[in-house]
This record gives C-alpha cells, sequence and structure tokens, in this order.
C-alpha cells in the first residue's frame, strides 16, 4: 500500500481525514509551537510562584498567592492537553506507516480501526481544547499583562515572559464531514441530535444521535464508516416510506431490532412485545426507532396512553407536515 497514493487510501478513509493526513506534519509543527510556548510560560510561573514563596507571600498575601497559583494550574491544564494532542498525531503518524506496510488484510482492518480511535481521540481533544483553551489564555494573558507592570518588573525584577496565543488554528479531522444536506441544518449537527424530525417536506426521518453512539458505529465497522457524516447519513437518516409504506410491519420490525438487537433481550421478549404494539396504531414506528432503550418506548407509551406527551422528555419530536390542500 502505497501511502502517496491516495486511490489506495480511499477505501478506508474520507477525502477529509485524507486531506489531513496530508497535513498531519504541519500539525504537529502547529501543537509544538504552541507547546513550547504553553511550557515557557509554565517555568515563568513556577519560578513566580517560588519567589512569592519565598518571600513569605503565601501567608501576608495568601488571597493573591491563591490567585496566582489558579493561573499556574490554567496554564498546566492547556500544558496536558497539548501533550496529548501531539502524542496522539505522532501516534498516528506511527500507524499510517505500519499501515503502508500491511499486506495481510485482517492486519490492515485492525490498523484502520486504530487509525479511527486515533482520530476519534484527537477530535474529542480539540473539542476540551476548544473550549477552555482561548478562555483560559485570554485570562492568562489579562493577568500577566497586569501584574508583569505592576508589580514584577518594580518589585521582583521579573516578567513572566510573552503572550499565550488567544486562537487555535488547528485543522479538524472530518473538517467538512459535519455538513448534512437538509433544511434542519439548525437543529442536527455533526455530532448530536436530540431531536426526532418526522418530516413530509423532505420525506425523510432524521433519527436522533449522540456522539458516543457515531464512535462506535466508526470503531465497530473502520472499513464501512469513513467519517461522522457517513454514519449519520447511513444510520440515522430515513426514508420517510421506510416506516410509512407498511406502518404495522414497521412497528414490529422496529421494536424487535430494540429489544434484541439494541438491548439484548431475548428471542421471545423481544417477539412478545414486537407482537403486541405491531397493531398499535396511534403508534408512529419513527418513534420506537429513535428509542435508545426499553425504558424511553416505555415512557412514550406510558405519555401516550395518557394523553400526556407534552410530559415525554427523552427527546424531542417535530412533526413537519406538508401543508393541506384546500
Amino acid at each position: 500500500m502505497n501511502l502517496e497514493n491516495t486511490k489506495d487510501l480511499k477505501d478506508f478513509f474520507s477525502n477529509e481525514n485524507l486531506n489531513f493526513f496530508k497535513n498531519l506534519n504541519q500539525e504537529l509543527s502547529k501543537i509544538e509551537k504552541l507547546l513550547e510556548k504553553n511550557q515557557h510560560k509554565e517555568e515563568k510561573y513556577s519560578l513566580f510562584l517560588a519567589t512569592l514563596t519565598s518571600k513569605d507571600f503565601s501567608n501576608t498575601n495568601k488571597e493573591y498567592f491563591v490567585e496566582v497559583k489558579n493561573i499556574y494550574s490554567l496554564i498546566e491544564k492547556n500544558t496536558t492537553i497539548l501533550k496529548d494532542l501531539k502524542s496522539t498525531l505522532s501516534s498516528l503518524s506511527a500507524k499510517l506507516l505500519s499501515l503502508a506496510f500491511s499486506n495481510d488484510e485482517i492486519q490492515t482492518q485492525n490498523i484502520v480501526s486504530d487509525i479511527n480511535k486515533n482520530i476519534n481521540h484527537y477530535i474529542e481533544l480539540l473539542d476540551e481544547l476548544g473550549k477552555v483553551f482561548v478562555q483560559n489564555n485570554t485570562t492568562i494573558n489579562t493577568f500577566t499583562y497586569y501584574h508583569s507592570t505592576k508589580l514584577l518588573l518594580t518589585t521582583f525584577g521579573m516578567e513572566l515572559g510573552n503572550d499565550l496565543d488567544e486562537s487555535l488554528n488547528l485543522i479538524y479531522p472530518n473538517a467538512t464531514d459535519g455538513t448534512i444536506e437538509t433544511s434542519y441544518s439548525d437543529i442536527l449537527t455533526s455530532t448530536e441530535n436530540k431531536v426526532l424530525i418526522i418530516s413530509e417536506k423532505e420525506n425523510k426521518v432524521y433519527l436522533p444521535y449522540k456522539k458516543a453512539e457515531l464512535n462506535e458505529f466508526m470503531a465497530q465497522y473502520p472499513t464501512s464508516y469513513f467519517s461522522y457524516k457517513n454514519v449519520i447519513e447511513k444510520e440515522f437518516i430515513r426514508p420517510l416510506n421506510y416506516f410509512m409504506t407498511n406502518q404495522n410491519f414497521a412497528r414490529f420490525r422496529e421494536t424487535y431490532a430494540l429489544y434484541r438487537d439494541r438491548e439484548a433481550s431475548t428471542t421471545f421478549e423481544a417477539l412478545k412485545k414486537a407482537i403486541s404494539l405491531t397493531f398499535k396504531t396511534n403508534l408512529n414506528p419513527a418513534i420506537i426507532a429513535a428509542c435508545k432503550t426499553k425504558k424511553q418506548l416505555n415512557d412514550y407509551l406510558l405519555c401516550l396512553n395518557e394523553n400526556k406527551l407534552d410530559e415525554f422528555s427523552d427527546f424531542k419530536i417535530i412533526y413537519d407536515i406538508n401543508p393541506q390542500n384546500i
């Protein structure tokens, strides 16, 4: 397998990830520069804390000392995540090299699975860092600027180094994979959907999903699913007719799948429940498909039977119906 030949990799990865692989060394270089800055700042603050301790600030000005320690803690957190990002990308690079020399089909699938796990972990780290990185660094820079000019230079003859970056200019794997072609893009995201949308306008049903489910599909079937978008379109978007052409059969099929496949119930229990709901005409089969657990389905049935559907809170349900011709 030749990594320079993208045809060799298209069978396993999305175009977005192929592009990400090409820029892997550049991304690693960006992370190393961020890490270098962060570690330099960490050293400066470590020295600052040591100086404050030697001047007995931890006792005479305890509130200020705690504030400095809190800033130091923010720097440490960012350093830890940046190190994890670097380690994950380095591991990904090594696995891609292993893939290039793999001639065994089973070994290839295992390596592809490991690569997808690395990609998912990298995305999670970017999500985590993205939430705190800018906020932390803005707080650190503000504190540093004030105290470098007001205290350190005049009192201790110290400085706390250059400002940290207040942006995270790193490429996401699957960067464009979140774009689902739909009029409900304000509801759907690339990693989560908390709403069941039954749409006559698009003749589609959009089932709820969570990021953990998308990751599970990609981990279990690495050669079938290349991206979050790929999983969503194959597993969580269905034609409306899939549920509405034969609703009795659809209710049976979805109930059996929920009990037998998702909940690992016995065949007898799955058949019994499926048969009991087959002719329940006021139960839309798409709602059964949207349920992740037996409890969710039972919660909905209880609300349905008591005519209290507004009390069902496991997920939101939207019916987007075509206007009636008059």
